[in-house]
């Protein structure tokens, strides 16, 4: 049963899952309802005078609401619902019934309303009419009906489709059960039907039956005879265009026929056989070959014609590649070319998943975003493989001109088509998968806006349609399979990102580097370099220590080029050595012999704990999770500065970096000193290239730090009267972002108690002016970071308690994290409460929670001290 308006079919669903929709009763309307008729109509019109007479059958199965119980028959059929299944891409959907025993109404409960779609009326049970199997006039009924079945399911190929699939569920030996079968297959009227349904005698219902059976077969023979002789023309007509192909062939070979047109023509033709060409298409096709019949082959416009005809034949029109429905295979491929990205790799397989079922890619476009170096691009080429597709990738970095993307219009000279249409020619599928990569750097210019053409490309609700400038006729592009790569999404448009499902892929820690290098790195580099396994063997502790101290991104693009720079020195003693060719051992020893002196000295910026003034903090960037050291130092005291006239001077926080020394800066109310931030003539410098947002979070910082310090009543006024010199390391690398909000002041609180924080502990996240600690993004880099420094304590905002659950084990192993509403509990957090005041009273805020470690925490750690788990 079709069901076309969504109401009706949410109530289904929903009335279904209620436990209350498992058996319906079906009735048949007085009337058909008008918006039926109308439909029919048009389809008849459209279908034309030789058409077949499944317009019934469609009106048939047609469903829907009604007004009243009063349009509705008596006598109708307890129905069992089997399936419901929503369309696609339309409202409505499709209800699998079971008919069971008919049925008749014999009262009202309550009629359709807004809120209530269908009626609930009370029904008695019809008894189904016996008749004697051995009665004559039963029996020459029942073989009539069986006969006739029998020859209409020969000539109508409707009739046999429909049989085999409800055979199964009929006794046809059984005369009733019988006539219950033909009458539900005939595409008879409804009035006929409805007369079979209520028929109470068994032999006016198989006499009724009989008469339904002869009509159908009556119509049945007129469409077969139609048929027969609609093939026949065609067949004539078929074998006039076969002998001409043939006279054609036969002027070739004797070398009559040598018009270049005419070769080019029959050339374009034959580039188009098998296609299947759209309407529009086609139109355009035929107008163009015919205008090039008419053009000189010296003139200029031929050419643009025989161009542009060549690539319009090129496009595989209606070709597609079949995909691989082996949902296990798709995985295995997955799992061959990439290690670990296990949510990377769920997230693909559900997308290929519904693919199957859907049997189409349209829906969401995927967009991989992370750092460089963690195989964005490589998982693109692995879903093609997965889907057993075809493969095309194209970067648009840079890219600023929108011919690139939807081609030239053909008045230009050197006009062609855009990228997606030359992807089209080259992989001649009309499904492929196509990676867009590096989509967060497209540039903008006089020539247009690359970022507004892809609005339409990546969109599925318009890509069926799309029209290069060239080509300019329609293109479906809503069967590519479009994978987008960005290291960033905060450049890519609003509009353009909405249209994508973002899938990240945050990075590798140690142990997965150590196994991506020994699966994927080492036999790579071995094969593309020469050397195999009988000439360099690579200890399990100088690769460690390769890991460790020379390749912390957050990807192994950089761990690649120094095992390529190994196998590269390798490779030069062997040729230098021809004829002493011996095994090439790297360890500990001799590892900087290959690659260098190592760019990271120690675990940690300090190794030997953090002096008060000194708190690590936690920061996302392009290319990964990375630790954030604040350092605060005071020294002096200011002079000439009159109570309550507090500054913060800011010095080479320009994004730019080219501003040594803005001077001071005197601060709005609430920045700097703040409201109650107290008096005195105490002011701050900043430095270490600090972007707008960050250093309106060192003012806040400032501002509760002394507030917070005048709430412990420590009685002194360390930050009020001293210069204050804030500092983030590696000032040559811009930084911004509201998440060191809480390890600033912790810096600030640190200095102003003369008192280190707790070792082995690291923060992250944004401060207010009240204390509190807001929900800051990218958790899952900053574990990462953690993890890499060898960290096993963190400070985490409460908000991100969730995002912290999400991680797979491995990454939380060893870690217990803090999640904390309020300043007050990072105090006690971060601080031993034997060298600080205690606070003065309750903390402030929702309760901590704290998130020990998973039991499983290995013994031995790895060269970066993460931690081998």
């Amino acid at each position: 049963v079709q069901v076309s308006e969504q109401e009706v079919l949410g109530f289904l669903v929903a009335l279904r899952k209620a436990g209350h929709g498992d058996y319906l009763g079906g009735f048949m309307t007085k009337q058909l309802p008008d918006y039926v008729v109308k439909t029919d109509a048009a389809e008849e019109l459209s279908a034309g005078p030789g058409s077949s007479h499944v317009g019934a059958q469609g009106r048939r199965r047609d469903a829907g609401r009604v007004h009243s119980v009063a349009e509705l028959e008596e006598v109708g059929t307890v129905l069992q619902v089997i399936n419901i299944t929503q369309y696609p891409n339309i409202a409505g959907g499709q209800v699998i019934v079971m008919p069971h025993k008919r049925i008749r109404r014999t009262r009202v409960v309550s009629s359709p309303s807004p809120n209530v779609i269908l009626a609930a009326v009370g029904v008695e049970y019809l008894e189904e009419p016996t008749v004697d199997a051995a009665d004559e006039r039963v029996k020459a009924l029942h073989e009539e009906i069986a006969a006739k079945m029998k020859e209409l399911l020969k000539t109508s190929v409707v009739y046999k489709e429909q049989h085999e699939q409800v055979t199964r569920f009929y006794d046809t030996k059984h005369p009733m059960k019988l006539a219950d079968l033909v009458a539900g297959m005939s595409l008879a009227q409804r009035e006929e039907l409805q007369e079979v349904l209520a028929e109470n005698d068994g032999v006016e219902r198989l006499q009724k039956v009989l008469a339904i059976v002869q009509k159908d077969l009556d119509f049945a023979r007129l469409q077969s005879r139609m048929k027969t002789e609609t093939e026949e023309k065609v067949s004539k007509e078929q074998r006039q265009a076969m002998l001409t192909a043939q006279m054609h062939s036969i002027m070739k070979e004797l070398g009559i026929d040598k018009d270049e047109k005419q070769v080019l023509v029959a050339k374009f033709r034959e580039a188009v056989n098998g296609k299947v060409l759209p309407p529009e298409v086609s139109k355009v096709l035929e107008a163009e070959l015919t205008k090039l019949g008419t053009l000189e082959p010296a003139s200029s416009e031929f050419n643009v014609c025989r161009t542009y005809l060549e690539w319009l034949t090129a496009v595989p029109w209606g070709i597609y590649t079949e995909d691989n429905k082996d949902i296990k295979k798709a995985e295995e491929v997955l799992d061959e070319d990439h290690y670990g990205l296990e949510d990377v790799k769920e997230r693909i397989l559900e997308f290929i998943a519904v693919s199957f079922l859907k049997d189409s890619v349209q829906g969401k476009i995927m967009c991989l975003a992370g750092p460089p170096g963690v195989g964005k691009t490589s998982v693109g080429k692995s879903i093609a493989r997965a889907l057993d597709r075809k493969f095309f990738r194209f970067s648009v970095g840079g890219m600023s001109d929108v011919a690139e993307i939807r081609g030239h219009r053909r008045t230009y000279v050197g006009a062609m088509p855009g990228k997606l249409i030359q992807c089209l020619k080259l992989t001649q599928s009309s499904n492929p998968v196509v990676l867009i990569d590096e989509i967060d750097k497209l540039g903008r210019d006089y020539r247009g806006d690359p970022s507004s053409a892809f609005l339409e490309i990546l969109d599925p609700e318009q890509n069926n349609n799309f029209r290069d400038h060239y080509l300019d006729v329609p293109v479906d592009l809503s069967n590519v399979l479009f994978v987008c790569t960005a290291n960033v999404t905060d450049t890519i448009p609003g509009p353009l990102l909405d249209r994508m499902e973002v899938i990240r892929i945050a990075g590798y820690v140690f142990e997965e580097k150590l196994a991506i290098a020994k699966q994927y790195l080492i036999p790579q580099t071995e094969e593309q370099s020469g050397v195999n396994a009988d000439s360099l063997e690579l200890t399990d502790e100088a690769l460690r220590r390769i890991i460790a101290d020379y390749a912390r991104e957050a990807g192994v693009r950089q761990l690649k080029k120094l095992l390529e720079k190994i196998n590269r020195k390798v490779a030069l003693k062997m040729v230098r050595n021809k004829e002493e060719r011996e095994m090439t051992r790297i360890g500990l020893d001799n590892l900087t012999q290959f690659v260098g002196q190592a760019p990271h000295l120690s675990d940690r910026l300090y190794s030997g704990g953090t002096p008060p003034g000194v708190v690590m903090g936690l920061a996302w960037t392009q290319m990964g999770g990375a630790s954030l050291f604040i350092e605060a130092i005071g020294h002096g005291r200011t002079d000439a500065s009159a109570p309550g006239s507090s500054s913060i001077e800011f010095v080479a926080n320009e994004k730019d970096g080219d501003r040594e020394d803005s001077g001071e800066k005197q601060p709005e109310e609430g920045e700097g000193r703040g409201q109650g931030g107290g008096g005195g003539g105490g002011s701050m410098k900043i430095t270490g290239q600090l972007g707008e947002v960050m250093s309106e979070s060192s003012a806040i910082s400032l501002t509760y730090t002394r507030l917070f310090m005048r709430e412990l009543k420590v009685g002194s006024r360390y930050l009020e009267d001293t210069l204050i010199h804030l500092h983030v390391p590696e000032g040559a690398v811009p930084k911004d972002g509201p998440s060191a909000g809480v390890t600033m002041a912790s810096a600030l609180l640190s200095l102003a108690l003369k008192r280190p924080i707790l070792q082995d502990l690291a923060m992250t996240g944004e401060l207010t002016l009240s204390g509190k600690i807001l929900r800051v993004g990218g958790i899952k880099e900053k574990v990462i970071a953690a993890r890499r420094e060898g960290v096993h304590t963190l400070i985490l905002p409460r908000g991100n308690e969730s995002d912290f659950h999400e991680l797979k084990e491995y990454l939380r192993r060893g870690m217990t994290a803090h999640f904390v509403d309020h300043y007050d509990d990072v105090y006690r957090m971060a601080f031993d409460p034997a060298l600080v005041p205690p606070l003065p009273g309750a903390p402030r805020g929702l309760p901590m929670v704290t998130v020990e470690a998973p039991p499983e925490v290995a013994e031995g750690t790895g060269a970066d001290g993460s931690g081998a788990d």
